[in-house]
């Protein structure tokens, strides 16, 4: 199973946009995946999990089902000062080391600028192989990605979309 983290909690984000074409991809490839968008978390989720000791049975599930159940995951995030979303690491604070541990990623950036959130995917991978994560090392970053996205707010950039494919092969492969 793969988990698709859409690495972010702002509404009306463009990452769970591209998080939802990499899960059609990986679905038309005959692959079990599945969506955990981070809106979804409980308010309180920094405060109340299993790893402060105040366990919020909300979170305990969502991490279950998202995290142990799965062998690899694909973040999906975007840039914020310079690296990547707060909400993401706290997310991966939130849930025991062990649950990662000898799992496989891969890692997709977006920017609204030129880098395609390089250095957050830099700063992220740092914090995955901490945790004993294997990180593919292929990367898809994603530059100017209003520019990518057709009227319906849809990826429709061709070159991308290939990128996008290519990783998921790769992927499935890793």
């Amino acid at each position: 199973m793969i988990t698709i983290i859409s690495g972010t909690n702002r509404p009306e984000n463009v990452s769970l946009r591209v998080a939802g074409a990499i899960q059609e991809l990986l679905t038309s490839m005959d692959i079990e995946v599945q969506l955990l968008d981070l809106q979804k978390l409980p308010r309180d989720f920094a405060f109340r999990n299993d790893v402060f000791g105040n366990p919020d049975p909300g979170f305990t599930a969502i991490a279950e089902q998202f995290i142990a159940n799965a062998e690899k995951f694909i973040f999906v995030v975007p840039e914020y000062n310079g690296s990547f979303p707060g909400v993401c690491k706290t997310f991966i604070d939130a849930i025991w080391p062990e649950a990662f541990r000898g799992k496989k990623a891969a890692l997709v950036g977006l920017s609204s600028g030129r880098a395609g959130n390089l250095r957050g995917l830099d700063h992220l991978t740092g914090i995955l192989h901490y945790l004993n994560i294997a990180v593919l090392p292929s990367k898809v970053t994603i530059m100017h990605i209003d520019d990518q996205l057709g009227d319906e707010g849809h990826l429709t950039d061709e070159k991308t979309l290939m990128q996008l494919q290519r990783l998921s092969e790769a992927f499935e492969a890793f």
